[in-house]
């Protein structure tokens, strides 16, 4: 897959590709669902697949606000998700004043026509676009009529008789539902930075912990509490207990993300870049009133862990 920043870096030989336009944060099933028949489509009309997404996340500058919507995928990992398909391109419009003044069909005519001469569009029946989120998926239609290209719009993606949203998604994670969020995007909840050096208690409560600094500051991290997560580091691969939380057993503030990789005597992994995903929420954070308490219960969270590690092999073997 080719990557392209900005309207000037993308090649003529692109022109009469079929596309799809949007955020996409999260990339998730109804999002991927829309990827995929761009992709059939494309190769049906023999021609180009591409998708068009934004950074940074347009609310971020109409909300003139750096945390005004926490992200689900950094372009990084959006990136990454993308490469594991079979699309052609991918460009990135970068979102600015003077784009989000452009009228709906002004950035049509810009964009889809006078750049890409696209042959056809494919859109989420939900799909907004230009000034003020003005246009919708009718006047794209009436709008491919009157350039001369075909529009297709795909219904919504229903679970559980409700559709698929990234606004769903991140009210889950906001409640600690990492496993309906899971089903949502169709993989695990993920965060991903690097190890830094924390307190040190861990390791004298006999669990050892990883503190992480998220690499995207506007990266949405789920709700305080306890989670069975699967790690990677090193290139290696471990099954971890993640706390979120302000460690209020020793009455701190600030908030941190520290896991605990079982089976294994690594412990000096500072520096080192982790990806901690989601797999199921354990409990709440408790404020405990001995360290004895804390331990017992990390005790218990542990087995409890393993339990679940060994329920969810044999479901995989059955």
């Amino acid at each position: 897959m080719q990557v392209f920043f900005g309207l000037d870096a993308l090649p003529k030989y692109f022109k009469g590709a079929v596309v799809t336009l949007g955020v996409f944060d999260g990339l998730h099933l109804a999002h991927m669902e829309i990827i995929q028949r761009v992709i059939n489509s494309a190769v049906q009309e023999q021609t180009g697949s591409m998708a068009i997404t934004f950074d940074p996340h347009p609310r971020k500058i109409l909300n003139h606000s750096r945390n005004s919507v926490p992200l689900l995928t950094t372009p990084q990992e959006k990136l990454k998700l993308l490469e594991d398909t079979e699309l052609d391109a991918t460009l990135f419009l970068k979102v600015d004043e003077a784009l989000l003044n452009t009228s709906s069909e002004a950035f049509v005519e810009k964009v889809l026509v006078d750049l890409i001469d696209v042959k056809k569009v494919i859109v989420g029946y939900d799909y907004h676009f230009g000034k003020g989120r003005g246009g919708r998926a009718g006047q794209l239609i009436q709008l491919g009529q009157k350039y001369g290209f075909s529009v297709e719009t795909v219904a919504p993606i229903l679970l559980d008789n409700e559709p698929i949203r990234s606004s769903l998604i991140r009210s889950l994670l906001e409640e600690g539902q990492v496993e309906k969020a899971a089903k949502l995007l169709g993989r695990y909840y993920g965060i991903s930075g690097h190890v830094v050096h924390g307190a040190g208690r861990g390791i004298n409560l006999g669990f050892p912990t990883a503190n992480i600094e998220i690499n995207n500051p506007e990266k949405m991290i789920p709700s305080d509490g306890v989670y069975l997560s699967k790690v990677q580091v090193n290139e290696q691969q471990f099954f971890g207990i993640c706390n979120i939380g302000i460690r209020e057993t020793f009455n701190e503030h600030d908030r941190v993300i520290e896991v605990y990789l079982m089976n294994t005597a690594q412990t000096d992994l500072y520096g080192a870049e982790i990806e901690v995903d989601f797999l199921e929420r354990l409990r709440d954070e408790i404020k405990f009133n001995t360290i004895e308490e804390l331990q017992n219960q990390m005790i218990l969270d542990e087995k409890e862990c393993l339990k679940k590690i060994k329920n969810k092999t044999n479901e995989k073997e059955d």
